[in-house]
This record gives structure tokens, C-alpha cells and sequence, in this order.
């Protein structure tokens, strides 16, 4: 068997047919399907069931292991070279397994991947992912570097490193989690190509939820992994460094941003985390991209970041004063 493709399943009856039918209509055909129900309390399980597909192998759970729980337990399972995670919302473009199976024969040293994703439902557009592991390890510090539902894994990678999503884990955030763990064992890529279709809507885990309240456990979790214990303080400038910007911003927490941004450099010099020349651009990255948002919310922030910027200081206030000029005449 090639291919294990895993699928934790709950209350997803309204999409599961559609998700199931672009998997069986995938060119790549030698897969089996591990279809695990978390507990749903809508018709997900009969579904699953009452689905024709040689290769569908379903397991319910006796109890809500939540999302990383029941993505585990569908691992466990799997007997493919292969494990490929899917959401039971989402939809695979047909050559996804293709493309994916064929990246990763060809490059025996990564040990998991991903691609783009086109969104659909309440959003549109697109997500592309850089595609250099360097890269990758560098974005580590600051989110998902792999799609979690548009990845693949080479399954003995994984079992050898150990890595498992565990149970008390958060239920939003728990890929970064594991993404942070395996990069320790193995390289990161993607392929700049979309191979899946990503519904955005209410159905979503993280729908409606506070983004910073749910990413500052994650902050600590993800960070403190990787020896850097932030205080409260740092969380909150690692925060405004990953461009989650609150209403109101003062100059003391952009100062507070840009020492915080300077302590990772200088951290990263140290521990050899990730390659110098990827994590110095993710790091410009987060400091220069920082300061179109403080210019949107007012004069005091957007200034004290033009001070702490002088290679980019003229460039920035001709912006600046263009962008307090429109919103004072309303235009």
C-alpha cells in the first residue's frame, strides 16, 4: 500500500459525500482510506458507513478525543509508505495524491510536505507556503509551515521519530504542535501547487474564536519547546511580531516588538535553530511587514517604528504621512 489517507471525522455530514467523492477520484489510485468518527452527534457516522468505497475502513470512537486525538488514533492504523491528512470538509483536487506522491519519492530527505490551498465557501483566494525547508524551519517560530489538511508524511519517518499528537493537546493550534515536534527529525517542503480546496465557514474549529486569546497558549507551548521560555510580556510582542495587531497599539509595545525581534536573531545565532540567512528575512519579515498595520491605526506607533527603521526610515514616512493625509480628509 502507498498511500494512508486520514480522515477525522466530526459532524461533517453536511460535507463528508463531497470530501469522500474527490477522493475517489483521485488519478492516484493505490490508497486506502482510515476514517475515524470523533463522537459526531449528526449523521457523519452513517455516512461513513453507508459509503461505497473498497479501500474505506471506518473506526468510531467510544469518546470526543477532539482533533488531534482522533487524527492519532487514524495514524495508528495506517499501513501505507504514505500518510496523507485530509479534513472531512475540504476537497482534493484529483492529481493531489499524484503530485504529492511524486514529490516525495523524488526527494527521500523530506519527511513531510504540503502545497496550496484555494479557499472557497465564505472566503476566497488562495494560501501559498514557502517551499525551501530552510524556510520552513524558520516559520516555525511563528506558525503552521505545512497545511495540515494538504500534507503528506512518510509514515516510517514518524514512527521513527516518535512524534504523536497528544491528547492534551489544544484543540486549535495542535498542528503547530506537531509540525514543531517532527522538524526536529526531519525536513519540511511544499510544492507551489494547488492541491486542495479549503471550506472557510462556520463549520471551521477555530470559527469565531478570539485569534490572539487562542494563540497565546500556542505561543507558550511552541516557543517554550524550543528552549525559549517567554514571559507574558514577549508573548504579547511575539503577537504584534506575527502581525495580530490589537485596536489600540502604543510606541511602548512596538519598542517592546523590536527588542523582542532582536532577542530571536540573537537567540537563533546561538542555538543554530534555523539556517541564519532564512530566519534573518522571516525575521525582517515580521519587523518591516509590521509597520503598513501600525500606519493604519495611527501616527505615534507607525513613527516609532520608522525611528527603529532608519534603513527604510524616508520610504516609510512618505507613506506614513500619504496614509494619516487620507484619513484626516476622509478620502
Amino acid at each position: 500500500m502507498k498511500v494512508s489517507i486520514v480522515l477525522p471525522v466530526y459532524n461533517k455530514a453536511p460535507f463528508l459525500r463531497e470530501c469522500l467523492d474527490s477522493i475517489r477520484a483521485q488519478t492516484f489510485t493505490d490508497f486506502e482510506i482510515i476514517a475515524v468518527d470523533d463522537c459526531s452527534t449528526d449523521a457523519s457516522l452513517e455516512i461513513l458507513r453507508a459509503y461505497d468505497a473498497p479501500r474505506l475502513r471506518v473506526e468510531a470512537l467510544p469518546q470526543n478525543m477532539g482533533p488531534a486525538g482522533a487524527a492519532q488514533r487514524a495514524m495508528d492504523l495506517a499501513q501505507g509508505e504514505y500518510i496523507v491528512r485530509m479534513d472531512a470538509d475540504d476537497i482534493m483536487v484529483p492529481e493531489r495524491l499524484a503530485l504529492q506522491v511524486a514529490f516525495m519519492d523524488a526527494h527521500p530527505a523530506i519527511g513531510a510536505s504540503g502545497g496550496a490551498v484555494q479557499l472557497f465557501g465564505a472566503e476566497s483566494g488562495s494560501w501559498h507556503y514557502p517551499t525551501d525547508p530552510d524556510a520552513l524551519m524558520a516559520e516555525l517560530l511563528f506558525g503552521v509551515p505545512v497545511p495540515q489538511g494538504a500534507s503528506i508524511l512518510r509514515t516510517a519517518v514518524v514512527r521513527a521519530s516518535g512524534v504523536r499528537y497528544l491528547d492534551h493537546w489544544p484543540r486549535i493550534g495542535e498542528d503547530w504542535l506537531f509540525w514543531s515536534a517532527l522538524a526536529r527529525h526531519t525536513r519540511l517542503a511544499n510544492i507551489d501547487a494547488v492541491i486542495l480546496r479549503y471550506r472557510r465557514g462556520e463549520q471551521n474549529i477555530a470559527h469565531g474564536q478570539d485569534r490572539a486569546a487562542t494563540r497565546r497558549e500556542r505561543i507558550r507551548l511552541v516557543l517554550g519547546s524550543f528552549g525559549l521560555a517567554p514571559t507574558d510580556a514577549q508573548i504579547e510582542a511575539h503577537l504584534l511580531a506575527s502581525h495580530i495587531v490589537p485596536a489600540h497599539v502604543g510606541p511602548d509595545a512596538v519598542r517592546a516588538c523590536h527588542d523582542w525581534i532582536s532577542h530571536l536573531h540573537a537567540w537563533n545565532r546561538t542555538s543554530g535553530f534555523a539556517p541564519p540567512a532564512a530566519m534573518e528575512q522571516r525575521l525582517d519579515h515580521a519587523w518591516y511587514g509590521l509597520f503598513h498595520r501600525l500606519a493604519d491605526q495611527g501616527f505615534a506607533p507607525a513613527w516609532t517604528h520608522i525611528q527603529l527603521s532608519p534603513d527604510r526610515k524616508k520610504a516609510h514616512l512618505i507613506y506614513l504621512l500619504k496614509r494619516r493625509l487620507r484619513a484626516w480628509t476622509g478620502q
